[in-house]
């Protein structure tokens, strides 16, 4: 037992907890001090590995004290030099020591020791200490970018700089908004991986970018203008010896030369390099004699250039990489400045800074100044899952362990660090996990400390699994490794075998399948399982991503057995949170209709309103009238009425409980209880207002999960990451044909020192290419680690999912016809290798039989039973409260009950069941004044650690003068003090209640308070745990179909009066569910912003060029006219945008009027140029033209309007021009797609422009209309895109495509949502 410094390579379902629990008990054993354990620390990664360790050390110590459990004593015999006897009375003593002393038995999470080492610093200095941790950084920087966006109005040096970064943008037909980017940095540069090369470029200012980039781009120019003389120069030389692109194979090479010469593409060529190296053909086999001499002749000299023109392609893909990441690089210091700020202002701390923060005060304090801080000094050291253990957490560790396994005791003893870890279970790398640092402790390659590290090398054996799955594993990973060339996983240290310790018989199925029957599969799986006596909690399906569990949900549907998965259940899903968020909106943005469809969808759907209206539809027409907020409150509830006055008087929860009780919503459904208990948390630190937490929902929504407890009777879908260091009965895995290296691309990496003549730039980024192995031996290093990384995550992902079976596996994978770099096809390789097609099995099938779990201890039954309780957060915990109340009141009136409420808000939650105010007649004051009341009752909530025992109260709560005298009072003695006053109470009650929130998704919560844990291993009590569960959740209702009625018809007959345009006939081809929204009821979904969207924008453009255009029409185009419309647009960009919006532009929207700019600047260059070099003749006829004229459709007189952006003469031939902001392939235009125009949206530009052809020849009778096309203003080169050969078709024909699409407005039965989005 003795080490300084000890490895376990714990391999998956060896017992690891065990292991861990059996070596901090040993280590407690082998030292006199009975108290040792405060000296003692265990890191874990988890909450939930948090909690496990540290019952299993509890219930170990139990165990040796009543001399039940032989295995646990005989490792203890082992590793201790104590016998029975000795074991049996120290584990007695130690438990004790530890439940009552609770607070100094360090097992906690890595990031749990890291907040209380920077709280306590915080604490000693002018910092605040009392931040709270926020786990998702993305809203923060989404909040930071924002900031920095809104500045640029009155700082122009910023606005400068986002300009260029927008427009460059636009230069590699990128989108022009700027803030996805800078997001996504932010993110990037957030992770602690980065903290170096961001240090380095925060010291950087303005001037230093702005001359790197002028130095770039000079050397773009440099070696652009190299690549395009070499390839000329080549095709010279092909040209000068009498050869032609048909004398080499295919062409290919002239071709490429071409490519490269017209700056159409700048790509290295690897096919080009291996012909001209001989390893293919260069030419054809049946080229003449003479030609194939000459081609060798001057082979040497295409290889030469060819190469040279690679090395300056590379150059270029660096250059092009830095420019993108120069502006974004530019702005770290502003980003982290923003951030910073935020944090102060909100007092919060990033979860993701927690490291980079307590290095900072490691580098101020050295070790014992820090533990003198912490006030204690740990001596023994546990890691847990150190393959996930990142950098700078195992840098941060290092001097605070070493300086205590170096120095000595009091007593002469030193101090010891247990490593425990698995690097084939590393999976969280994204999340900055470096297994290669415990690879580097396991081979001896790295040591931090004096002292050699012991290996723990005994036979690795899995207790989890059965023989068969054990074995299956060891092979089939074992296969992966040789196969995929992994050597890490090939010695005797490291590697994927394993016995089994089960003598049951298991089973393992491999199951290919094609698409049409993979969900069916695993459909019949699950009811061969359930048939043979698993229970649904018993099976788990895994799964690498959550659109795959959201795919699971939607294609199996049967009433034989439920899904249930947290990884997806956004409480935003829900029919019923809707309802509420819509409520809440209407009450403070009372006009905005498509929320008040929402309401009235819901109601309907419920069979709120009875049998007040025949269909969905009637309802929808009658309640959407436009009315006021109030009064459509009022029309659309039923009996009892919404009152909105009343309404917004209430607070926030009692407006939720209004709202449940008018609109008859089940309070208790699983998804209100959860948004309960989101607003319940919102307040901690916000203002309990309707408009505020509606600003927390925007943000938020997407990450507020419905939290279920682990006792619900359902199939479980979890992803593979949440089911790390869990194991269950039976396994499903579904393979997809993912790849492999899927994440490889979007990988970014850093190049030190990337331009030779550039030395101030000492690093850039760039995404994972293979022209990364052409960047010298650094580059190519980086690549190749990359690529193994993204492999040996893809394979450590798999062994997680594959061990967490104990006695039945099932692989059911999607067969892979193309791609061998899958995890489908790893499957399918396996299947080779066992001489196997489709099907593959091991072992036996099990019969389940359950047994009768009826255990009652005849020794409990005349103990005080105590009744333990445990639920997710905070609302179950009220409702229970209430409930007992109920019962204790219902049996005797005059009973003495007291309530303790841990968290003194959750009275609030209470108030919302109490329906009887049976609180009000209970004693609920503060524990410190419950005085010594005999109490019949005693209910506590919120038994947590943190909140029972509590250190600090909070105001108005108790007496000032006993506030302060609490206060004034040590740690111990105000522990002594509850504990006292705690068992006084529960020892006089006849009955007990205690509750706790077994949550673990916070940094602080889920662990229940050590008077449970003393409870629960105290031989006085009879301890009776229960989870309270949850109500079974209700699948929504189907969205109702929209069928068609004599209101809708009336509608339809009244749109094609008015006219219908191309835009109305594309969007029922795009979304018939849409047509009916927007154009039957008339409602737009359009999301509010400050910000203009994507229609504002493309209305302002269209607005621009019709100013700027506008004095020209009936003019012929000349040079001077460009050059005015040029000048004019400056003030016309800013003019139109004042005039549309009423108000000057700012933020973002700067940045638009400058892509704006950009867009129309550019195509005002293209028709300057073609007035110069093609001398055309350009007149414009008309501007944003309306047009309307009339067609018979089935008998009825229909009216096509529509407004034609431009109309003009191009060399005395008439043009219809629409003009689109976005890039359009000229693919979409291609006549030969006139069979989809009427199906199928994609066509939507083509069908478009042939409606405006009939407009237009409608108006023009006498006009051949040359050519009908797009103006794509994103498109820099040529932004003009006519449909060609669009003659063919004749008037006459489009005329009827047109009278077909309105035919099936009329004649279809049912508005169905396709689900494109509008």
């Amino acid at each position: 037992m003795d080490y300084s410094f000890k490895i376990i390579n714990s391999s998956a379902g060896s017992g690891k907890t065990f292991n861990l629990a059996i070596e901090y008990i040993s280590k407690l054993f082998t030292k006199k001090d009975d108290e040792h354990f405060k000296s003692m620390l265990a890191l874990t990664f988890t909450n939930k590995a948090s909690a496990e360790m540290k019952h299993r050390i509890l219930l170990f110590l139990n165990d040796l004290k009543h001399k039940r459990n032989e295995i646990v004593l005989e490792q203890i015999l082992k590793t201790t030099s104590l016998d029975e006897s000795a074991i049996q009375k120290r584990s007695a003593t130690i438990l004790e020591k530890i439940l009552y002393n609770y607070s100094n038995f360090n097992v906690i999470t890595i990031d749990s020791f890291t907040n209380n080492i920077i709280r306590t610093i915080y604490a000693e200095s002018d910092k605040k200490d009392d931040f709270l941790v926020e786990f998702d950084n993305q809203i923060y920087i989404d909040q930071a970018v924002d900031d920095l966006i809104s500045e640029i109005n009155a700082n122009n040096e910023l606005k400068e700089l986002l300009f260029e970064f927008a427009k460059y943008k636009l230069t590699i037909n990128k989108s022009w908004d700027i803030t996805y980017d800078l997001i996504q940095f932010g993110l990037f540069i957030d992770k602690e991986s980065n903290r170096h090369k961001v240090e380095y470029f925060k010291k950087k200012n303005l001037k230093f970018f702005l001359q790197i980039r002028k130095e770039i781009l000079a050397l773009n120019s440099k070696k652009t203008k190299y690549i395009l003389d070499l390839s000329n120069d080549t095709i010279d030389l092909i040209n000068q010896n009498g050869l032609n692109d048909n004398d080499f194979r295919g062409g290919y090479f002239p071709k490429y030369l071409n490519k490269l010469s017209s700056q159409a593409d700048f790509k290295i060529s690897e096919s080009t390099e291996k012909s001209l190296k001989g390893e293919s053909n260069l030419y054809n086999k049946t080229l003449e004699k003479n030609k194939e001499d000459i081609i060798e002749k001057i082979r040497p000299v295409l290889l030469k250039n060819y190469l040279k023109i690679k090395t300056s392609i590379i150059e270029i893909d660096k250059i092009t990489s830095t420019l993108s990441f120069l502006p974004s690089l530019s702005l770290i210091s502003r980003i982290e400045d923003k951030i910073d700020k935020i944090q102060e202002e909100q007092n919060i701390v990033l979860i993701s800074k927690f490291n980079t923060l307590l290095n900072a005060e490691i580098e101020l304090y050295d070790a014992p100044e820090i533990y003198e801080k912490l006030g204690s000094r740990f001596v023994d050291f546990f890691i847990d899952e150190f393959q996930d253990t990142s950098e700078l957490q195992w840098e941060n560790l290092i001097p605070l362990i070493s300086n205590s396994i170096h120095s000595e005791d009091h007593d002469g003893s030193k101090g010891s660090l247990l490593i425990v870890g698995d690097p084939k279970q590393s999976i969280y790398r994204w999340r900055g996990g470096e297994f290669n640092q415990f690879l580097h402790l396991i081979h001896n390659q790295k040591n931090p400390f004096h002292f050699k590290r012991i290996l723990d090398d005994k036979e690795d054996i899995n207790y989890r699994s059965c023989k068969e799955i054990v074995d299956f594993n060891s092979e089939f990973f074992t296969f992966l490794s040789n196969n995929l060339d992994l050597g890490i996983y090939d010695s005797d240290d490291l590697n994927f075998r394993q016995k089994s310790n089960k003598k049951e018989t298991g089973y393992v199925s491999i199951d290919m399948s094609d698409n049409e029957s993979f969900f069916l599969k695993i459909e019949n799986q699950i009811l061969d399982l359930l048939s043979r006596g698993y229970s649904p909690s018993e099976i788990v399906i895994l799964v690498r991503k959550n659109k795959h569990a959201k795919e699971l949900i939607e294609n199996i549907n049967t009433e034989e057995f439920d899904f249930i998965s947290s990884d997806i259940m956004q409480i935003n899903n829900s029919d019923k949170v809707q309802f509420i968020i819509s409520i809440f909106k209407l009450s403070i943005y009372g006009n905005d209709y498509v929320e008040r469809k929402k309401v009235i969808n819901y109601l309907y759907s419920q069979n709120y309103f009875e049998k007040n209206y025949d269909s969905l539809n009637q309802c929808f027409f009658s309640s959407l009238s436009k009315i006021e907020i109030n009064d459509f409150f009022i029309k659309i509830s039923n009996n009892k009425k919404f009152d909105l006055k009343h309404f917004l008087s209430l607070d926030i929860l009692n407006a939720i409980k209004y709202c449940t009780y008018i609109f008859k919503i089940d309070i208790e459904d699983p998804f209100i209880v959860a948004l309960i208990d989101n607003i319940f948390e919102f307040r901690d630190n916000n203002d309990d207002s309707i408009k505020s937490y509606l600003n927390y929902w925007e943000k938020k929504s997407e990450n507020i999960m419905l939290t279920m407890p682990d006792n619900q009777n359902s199939i479980s879908i979890s992803t593979i990451h949440k089911s790390k260091g869990l194991e269950y009965p039976a396994v499903i895995i579904p393979v997809y044909d993912d790849k492999l290296d899927e994440n490889l691309s979007r990988d970014l990496i850093w190049l030190d020192e990337p331009f030779e003549n550039l030395k101030d730039l000492k690093w850039t980024l760039m995404r994972t290419s293979k022209n990364l192995r052409n960047m010298g031996e650094n580059a190519k290093e980086i690549y190749e680690r990359s690529i193994l990384n993204n492999l040996i995550d893809s394979v450590n992902l798999l062994y997680v999912a594959f061990t967490r079976a104990e006695k039945e596996l099932f692989i059911i994978s999607k067969k892979d016809n193309s791609e061998t770099n899958t995890f489908s096809s790893l499957i399918q390789d396996f299947l080779v290798l066992k001489s196997s097609s489709d099907k593959y099995t091991i072992g036996e099938k099990m019969i389940i039989s359950k047994k009768n779990s009826d255990q009652s201890d005849s020794n409990n039954q005349n103990k005080k039973i105590i009744n333990v309780r445990s639920t997710s957060k905070n609302v179950n915990q009220a409702k229970y409260v209430s409930d007992t109340l109920l019962k204790i009141y219902d049996k005797d009136e005059s009973a003495k009950v007291y309530v303790f409420f841990g968290n003194d808000n959750l009275v609030d939650l209470v108030n919302i069941f109490d329906t009887n105010e049976n609180l009000k007649i209970s004693s609920n004051q503060h524990i410190l004044e419950s005085g010594s009341s005999d109490y019949d009752y005693v209910i506590i909530t919120n038994m947590n650690e943190g909140f029972f025992p509590f250190s600090t109260i909070n105001e108005s709560v108790i007496k000032e003068s006993e506030k302060i005298k609490f206060e004034n009072k040590s740690q111990q003695e105000q522990e002594n003090n509850i504990h006292d006053l705690f068992y006084d109470l529960i020892n006089k009650a006849k009955e007990v209640h205690l509750i706790y929130d077994s949550d673990l998704s916070s940094l602080m919560s889920g662990e229940a308070s050590r008077f449970i844990k003393q409870l629960e291993f105290s031989e006085l009590y009879n301890y009776n745990e229960e989870v309270i569960k949850s109500k079974k959740i209700i699948k929504s209702n189907d969205p109702e179909i929209i069928m068609k009625d004599n209101l809708i018809n009336q509608k339809i007959n009244d749109i094609l009066k008015r006219g219908v345009s191309a835009s109305a006939l594309n969007l029922f081809i795009k979304n018939p569910y849409l047509f009916y929204e927007q154009k039957i009821l008339n409602i737009n979904d359009s999301e509010e912003s400050k910000y203009l969207n994507y229609m504002d924008q493309g209305t302002l453009i269209h607005k621009v060029i019709e100013k700027i255009y506008k004095p020209y029409i009936g003019l012929t185009l000349e040079v001077e006219h460009i050059d005015l419309m040029k000048e004019e647009l400056e003030n016309e960009s800013i003019n139109s945008f004042s005039e549309l919006y009423s108000k000057e532009p700012e933020g973002k929207n700067l940045i638009f009027i400058e892509v704006l700019k950009e867009y129309i600047n550019n195509t005002l260059d293209y028709e300057r140029n073609q007035l110069i070099k093609q001398n055309a003749k350009i007149k414009i006829i008309s501007l944003e033209k309306k047009i309307s004229t009339n067609i018979l459709v089935n008998n009825k007189d229909v009216k096509l309007n529509g407004i034609i952006d431009r109309i003009d003469m191009f060399n005395g031939c008439l043009r219809v021009i629409d003009y689109k902001s976005g890039l359009v392939k000229q693919g979409v235009l291609d006549i030969k797609n006139i069979d989809n125009v009427k199906t199928d949206y994609k066509y939507s530009y083509l069908l478009q422009l042939l409606f405006y052809k009939y407009l237009a020849k409608s108006f023009y009778k006498n006009e051949e209309i040359l050519d009908i096309g797009i103006c794509s203003l994103k498109e820099r080169t040529s932004p003009f895109l006519f449909v060609k050969d669009h003659s063919i078709l004749s008037i006459n024909e489009i005329k009827i495509i047109i009278s077909d699409i309105i035919s099936k407005i009329l004649e279809t039965k049912e508005f169905i949502d396709s689900g494109n989005p509008a």
